[in-house]
């Protein structure tokens, strides 16, 4: 083919690149959220004793459940963050290759949470919480730079008073993100369980994310 005939060849609009880049994070996500339920197995009991069985299996069913909140927060926040762009560009993809991660590897630290929790041994109760929170703290930062990318990027922005959205929303993430370090410190000097209290809870911060980001500013002062 000639550099004239490859000249000729159509351009993607930008619009489709950031349909391409939604739909393959959905993809991931949806299957973040599947591997999740792997978890869920099936426990042996004897006749007559299902209930204590399902009552034993508590940690199995709050670490599915703050993990799964957890990613489909992640999803709303993806969801609200690339509804504000007109466009794409490489740091972006690679920002979100690195959120996109965090969501991947959350169903490891999630079954071993599980599995500590269904023992009384306080020390792998709390090796469990410091690797769950060290990951989750990771996966903070990757929104941090993630929305850094962005704010740094004016071209691709829908709005382009969007900068201070930007910004303050960085910050905001940055905060989630130590506070699972808090978090740690919690279940490593109190109680683990005060830990997965305070990962709710955080998760329930993140969901004002999305919320923030499509919020609009106020619109610019006239000049004169």
């Amino acid at each position: 083919m000639t550099d004239d005939q490859q000249g000729d060849l159509p351009r993607k609009s930008p619009e489709s690149a950031i349909l391409r880049v939604e739909l393959f994070s959905d993809g991931v996500m949806a299957i973040a959220l599947t591997l999740l339920a792997l978890d869920l197995s099936h426990t042996t009991y004897q006749h007559g004793d299902l209930s204590n069985s399902i009552i034993d299996q508590w940690p199995s069913y709050a670490s599915f459940l703050v993990s799964f909140i957890y990613v489909a927060v992640m999803w709303m926040n993806h969801h609200a963050t690339f509804h504000r762009l007109q466009a794409v560009n490489f740091p972006l993809m690679w920002a979100n290759m690195g959120v996109l991660l965090g969501a991947v590897v959350l169903s490891y630290p999630t079954a071993l949470l599980s599995s500590a929790f269904k023992t009384t041994n306080a020390a792998d109760q709390r090796a469990a919480i410091v690797l769950y929170g060290l990951l989750a703290f990771v996966m903070g930062l990757s929104w941090c730079l993630l929305f850094f990318v962005i704010s740094r990027s004016p071209e691709i922005w829908v709005n382009p008073n969007d900068g201070p959205k930007w910004r303050k929303v960085t910050l905001w993430a940055g905060g989630g993100a130590f506070g699972y370090l808090l978090a740690v410190a919690a279940g490593v000097w109190i109680s683990p369980i005060l830990s997965l209290i305070m990962f709710f809870v955080l998760v329930a911060y993140r969901s004002t994310q999305a919320m923030r980001i499509h919020r609009d500013p106020p619109a610019p002062e006239p000049k004169y």
